[in-house]
């Protein structure tokens, strides 16, 4: 093991141990499901204590890039973006909501205009079929709140599959749980359901078509619709609350 040196003793030694074993995961390509030295091989190729080596790992794992099974050993973690999502939540959170929805509108407009536009170019059958999928879905459940906002998260989801980059599904996935919020918020205005869902359609003909304009110019037009619908349904929720 090459990459792994012993360690010298002037900052935190697991912060040290920690960075080594993100080079090593890196360098060597390792993949997800791939196993780390045992901890005792780690032990002394680093000459450090079993203490030291548990806590990087653990602080590897909070992170996202190692997984600890029991009885298993340590190994490489898949790419995960609900830990992300929850820290992009908590980020977003520091400010107010209108402030941190705004902040999301300004995100999604730039990254998912051209994820559709990708995903006109690049679409499978496979990819096709599974947003007719979920227009079925959010069809079907236009009535529940909960149902319909996650079949259209979903949708977006799908798109940026298509892309056949993964980075795009890792990076729509970081604001997930916030994109969900948007929908409830939205759903509080009448026929909004009914509005994503044309939008929704709008954008699926146009990557189904392989049509890379079209697709974006469908998505900015969603985009538009969207943060105008949670504006107003955001003043509708400030009027209506308790002074």
């Amino acid at each position: 093991m090459e990459q792994l040196q012993r360690v010298a003793r002037s900052e935190r030694l697991s912060d040290q141990v920690a960075a080594q074993l993100q080079r090593l995961v890196v360098d060597n390509g390792m993949k997800p499901g791939e196993k780390l030295p045992s901890e005792r091989e780690l032990c002394e190729l680093l000459g450090v204590s079993r203490t030291v080596v548990r806590e990087a790992v653990r602080v590897l794992a909070v992170k996202g890039l190692l997984d600890v099974r029991r009885g298993g050993g340590t190994v490489v973690r898949a790419p995960d973006s609900a830990l992300v999502s929850e820290l992009v939540t908590i980020m977003l959170r520091s400010g107010t909501n209108a402030v941190a929805f705004t902040h999301l509108h300004e995100v999604r407009r730039l990254l998912e205009v051209e994820i559709a536009g990708l995903a006109a170019e690049r679409r499978t059958p496979a990819d096709i079929t599974l947003m007719e999928a979920q227009l079925q879905q959010m069809e079907r459940h236009a009535a529940d709140v909960e149902l319909w906002a996650t079949a259209d998260v979903a949708f977006h989801a799908v798109i940026a599959a298509a892309t056949q980059n993964p980075v795009y599904g890792i990076l729509l996935g970081s604001i997930a749980d916030m994109l969900v919020e948007v929908r409830r918020a939205g759903a509080r205005l009448p026929d909004t359901a009914q509005k994503a869902y044309r939008h929704h359609t709008a954008i699926y003909e146009r990557i189904r078509a392989g049509d890379r304009i079209g697709a974006r110019q469908a998505m900015q037009e969603h985009l538009r619709e969207s943060e105008e619908t949670f504006q107003q349904a955001w003043f509708v929720a400030a009027l209506s609350s308790p002074k």
